[in-house]
């Protein structure tokens, strides 16, 4: 009977003692998976424009188009995208999937801190780009292939993910991110309030994370919702 009752006994113990040891990083990967909802629309884009001061003069980007453009200023420059996969369009372990997943994640960081700064400056008609903090460079195509392929990876990011946004108590949160000077200088870096990491988002997505998951795995107590 003892024996019984000890056998009992180390059962229900195990799931207590298997959790104590769990990585923060497997944790997440429990979460399950975004689902972008069909019926919801964002209206970011009639919303507000922003005005960016450039050499050769003032331009007004929709919301949208600029998330594109900063996604593009923000991507390590060696963080080379995989050739010839760029069109895959069914959900797989390729690395086309990894970059998505990847840039999709980069995409909602900077579409929210754009619509943060926004909201903080009272939802202007025009948002000046100044006023954000951010840094922006144009996207350019003649570069040959491996720009070109950058170029439709990013805008294929920022159409899945459009109008996406991180929310924190049900208000558009600050999202806070950095990199190193290239992507081998690996940051490892989780919790609220610390940031994303480009660098380490990259080899996340690569471990099998879905945006969503590699965004909850940087910011605490989050959620992820369409901005209407």
């Amino acid at each position: 009977m003892k024996t019984i009752i000890k056998v009992i006994l180390i059962i229900i113990s195990l799931p207590v003692i298997g959790s104590i040891f769990v990585k923060p990083a497997q944790a997440v990967q429990d979460m399950p998976k975004y689902v972008m909802p069909k019926n919801d629309t964002s209206v970011i884009n009639k919303s507000f424009s922003v005005t960016v001061h450039e050499e050769r003069g003032d331009f007004s980007y929709a919301p949208e188009e600029l998330v594109e453009l900063m996604s593009a200023a923000q991507l390590p420059a060696d963080i080379v995208f995989g050739e010839g996969e760029d069109y895959v369009e069914t959900p797989s372990k390729s690395a086309c999937d990894i970059e998505q997943e990847y840039l999709k994640a980069l995409a909602v960081v900077l579409r929210s801190n754009l619509i943060y700064v926004w909201e903080r400056e009272g939802c202007p008609k025009e948002l000046d780009f100044d006023s954000t903090g951010l840094r922006i460079k144009r996207l350019r195509t003649d570069r040959g292939r491996e720009e070109y392929i950058k170029k439709n990876e990013i805008e294929r990011a920022v159409s899945a993910t459009h109008g996406v946004v991180i929310t924190k108590e049900e208000k558009v949160t600050a999202a806070p991110f950095f990199t190193s000077s290239d992507s081998s200088m690996l940051t490892l870096q989780a919790g609220d309030g610390v940031g994303f990491s480009l660098n380490y988002a990259y080899c996340l997505a690569k471990d099998g994370m879905d945006f969503y998951k590699i965004l909850q795995y940087f910011y605490d107590g989050i959620s992820i919702v369409i901005y209407e």
